[in-house]
């Protein structure tokens, strides 16, 4: 099994680049983190399964140029996108800025993609709340035509381009891996596996027990093969707070409660088909987040 971390890398915090070249010390695969682009100052429900508005959303820095700048610092560590909110951009730019980046860091790129859940927000990026679904699942079909072919248009609902040139394509063939978002145990997610099944490469999932893992794997398995689609190639890509599995201490943010140990559930993890287990530490605003860093490496059994 992959080892990644997440964390909210604030833009005034630590540089990035010394804490992803930390991170890749500390043994880790890949280095995730996500993006808001805006958040608005009026929020109706600034909550989610009852937990506030983390502060960080407000202080998150563009999320392509961030890993562009960690990936020029580093080797080996892979970037991973928890999730790119592609629903509020324009996939022409998109297209272009994702190809770049995963040629510069030579092809060391997960694209993680999501349409958030913030109404306010969604709309003043100028896309409808309840359309912001269909939007995401379209935008990542244009891009794969913008990616695989020398001429690329498309036609759809939202999204419409005549025959363009968009280079550079590309490193990772036929692009880099595509993972569905689907936010955590309490997310209905059986539309978001019909979707994974449909057009992604995997599929990413937060706060998942073994025994739900074992049981939503077994939907997706079936959703991919009414597509026609290789189970076996999916990456399946869990995201849990490393304080459900005992590793550091409990921030603000975490809920009551522990999963058990590290040790004891990666092998559960990985019997029931995950791929890449990333450990989520709290927001990297002070020095504190290196030793951070260094306590899920031991945790994990990496260092």
């Amino acid at each position: 099994m992959k080892f990644g971390l997440s964390a909210s890398f604030p833009w005034y915090g630590p540089p990035v680049v010394d804490l992803a070249r930390h991170i890749e010390a500390c043994g880790f695969e890949s280095m995730w983190t996500g993006e808001h682009i805006i958040i608005p100052v009026d929020i109706a429900d600034p909550q989610r399964f009852g937990v506030p508005l983390p502060d960080n959303y407000k202080h998150m820095p563009a999320l392509i140029v961030t890993m562009t700048a960690a990936a020029v610092a580093t080797t080996k560590l892979v970037f991973g996108m928890d999730v790119c909110l592609i629903s509020q951009r324009n996939p022409l730019i998109l297209a272009k800025e994702i190809a770049t980046l995963d040629r510069i860091s030579g092809g060391r790129l997960v694209f993680g993609v999501g349409h958030g859940w913030i109404q306010e927000e969604s709309e003043i990026m100028g896309v409808p709340f309840k359309k912001r679904v269909k939007r995401a699942t379209e935008t990542v079909r244009a891009l794969k035509a913008l990616w695989t072919e020398e001429k690329a248009s498309f036609s759809g609902e939202f999204i419409n381009f005549p025959a363009v040139y968009c280079n550079p394509k590309p490193l990772q063939k036929p692009h880099p891996p595509i993972l569905i978002g689907s936010g955590n145990d309490k997310s209905n997610n059986t539309p978001i596996l019909k979707r994974v099944a449909a057009i992604a490469d995997g599929w990413l999932p937060a706060n998942l027990t073994p025994q739900q893992v074992k049981e939503q794997l077994k939907e997706l398995k079936e959703f991919c093969d009414a597509e026609g689609r290789d189970f076996e190639k999916m990456d399946i890509t869990l995201l849990m707070p490393a304080v459900y599995m005992n590793i550091g201490e409990r921030p603000p943010w975490a809920l009551a409660g522990t999963l058990g140990a590290a040790r004891d559930l990666i092998p559960q993890y990985a019997e029931h088909g995950v791929t890449r287990l990333v450990v989520g530490l709290d927001d990297m605003t002070d020095q504190k987040g290196f030793q951070r860093i260094e306590e899920a490496a031991k945790g994990l059994g990496l260092i």
